[in-house]
Parts: structure tokens; sequence; C-alpha cells
């Protein structure tokens, strides 16, 4: 697959597509979403999607991807070293910081309702290789959160003796899964507890 953002005949190029396309199928499912509503989107004929893409299929596979690469990126710059683990955690749990980036990407505002979970369902059974990367992905950022927590320990900064490795596993599908818990439990004040809670059984 070509990952050249190139500009297009018409001025358009082939990132604004993408962008588009993701944001349509994150808000009205990838079923429900056509090549002509992509196009309609960026004010561009369809042909000007066949410029890059010869289906859907194509353009979702592309899109999914380029989506990775960028959520894969902030993420590691999140763990960078000069960020404590405290802040780490704090930009996790109660900023919502990979979420955010994720709606300033896609251009996605308050009046979208992004549905990330039935999207997954939808296409995960179609595209066996998407499947491979999110799980190879999961793996990736657990890692690398557990390189945090190690160094964490090093420097005294939480207490010692932890499975690094465990302990990023739970942290990461608690913040995966807190939007399963609906709407009360969304509000800042209340992730700030769960901060609060969560560094208690951490810290030395």
């Amino acid at each position: 697959m070509q990952k050249s953002w190139e500009k297009a005949d018409d001025g358009m190029t082939k990132e604004n597509i993408v962008i588009a396309a993701l944001r349509l199928f994150l808000t009205r499912g990838y079923k429900s979403v056509s090549l002509v509503d992509v196009a309609n989107e960026v004010n561009i004929t369809k042909g000007g999607i066949y410029h890059y893409f010869s289906s859907k299929d194509e353009l979702l596979q592309v899109a999914l991807h380029y989506l990775f690469d960028r959520l894969e990126a902030n993420y590691s710059a999140l763990l960078d070293d000069r960020n404590t683990l405290r802040e780490v955690l704090h930009a996790l749990i109660v900023e919502k910081t990979p979420e955010q980036y994720a709606k300033d990407l896609l251009g996605v505002d308050g009046q979208y309702s992004v549905d990330c979970a039935h999207f997954a369902i939808e296409i995960l059974g179609k595209f066996p290789d998407i499947q491979q990367r999110i799980e190879t992905g999961r793996v990736s950022a657990c890692e690398a959160f557990a390189r945090k927590l190690e160094t964490a320990m090093e420097k005294g900064e939480i207490k010692s003796g932890f499975d690094s490795y465990a302990l990023a596993a739970n942290i990461i599908a608690m913040t995966n899964g807190q939007i399963s818990l609906g709407s009360q439990f969304q509000s800042e004040a209340m992730r700030q507890r769960m901060l609060d809670n969560v560094w208690m059984l951490l810290k030395v």
C-alpha cells in the first residue's frame, strides 16, 4: 500500500481523504458510509477517490494504518523520559490525551459520537490483518508502558517489586474500559478521583 500523502490533481491531498473517511466510518459506521459520502465530505468527485483507492475496503485499510501510526507516535511521545509517571497517568486518566488527540486529528468535535467499539466489531471479522495490527499495537503499548513503570521504580517514584508488564496491562485496561462504565463516570472530577486512588496504590 502506498503511504505517501502526495497532492492530488485538484489540490486535494490523499491525507484529507483518509481523515474524512475515518471521521465518517467512526461516526456513522463502516457499512453506512459510501465512497460518494467520503467524496462529498471533502468536496471532490467519486472519481477523485478512485485516483488513490480502488475500493472502499482499500481506503479503510489505508486509513486505519494511518490512524494507528499516529496514535502510536502520540503514545510514544507521552511516555517520553521528560514526563514523570504521575504526569503520564494524569494525561491518560484525567485528561484522556490519546482520545483528544484522535478527535483533533479527525476534526471530531462534541457534536459527534465516536463509537470505536461498534466500529471495531464491524470490521475485525472482515479484515484479519487489522486485528493483527491492533493486537501488535497493544503489546507494543504495554511493553513501552512497562519500561516507564520500571524507570519509575528505579527512581523511587513508585514502590518497587511490581510486575511492570502486568501492571501496565492493568492500567491500560482501566483507561480503555472506563468509557464502558457510563456517563456518570466520565466527569473530570471522577477521573481525578480514579487517578488519586491509583496513585495511592503505587506511591512509596
